[in-house]
C-alpha cells in the first residue's frame, strides 16, 4: 500500500478517537419496547381504518 491508502486506516481511527463514543447513547435506548409500542399502536390503527374504508366505500371492501 502507498499513499492515501495506507494513511486511511490511522485518519478513521483519529476521527472516531478509536471507539464511536458519540453514539454511546445508544446502548441506553431500549429498542425492543419501541418496536413493540409501534407494531401495537398499527394493530390498534388498522380497526378504525377498516371501519372508516367500510363506511366510505359504502360497506364493499
Amino acid at each position: 500500500m502507498s499513499g492515501i491508502a495506507a494513511l486511511l486506516p490511522i485518519y478513521i481511527k483519529g476521527l472516531l478517537g478509536g471507539q464511536m463514543e458519540f453514539l454511546s447513547f445508544l446502548n441506553d435506548v431500549n429498542f425492543t419496547g419501541i418496536i413493540q409500542l409501534a407494531l401495537i399502536a398499527m394493530i390498534m390503527l388498522a380497526g378504525p381504518v377498516v371501519i372508516f374504508l367500510l363506511a366510505f366505500r359504502g360497506g364493499d371492501l
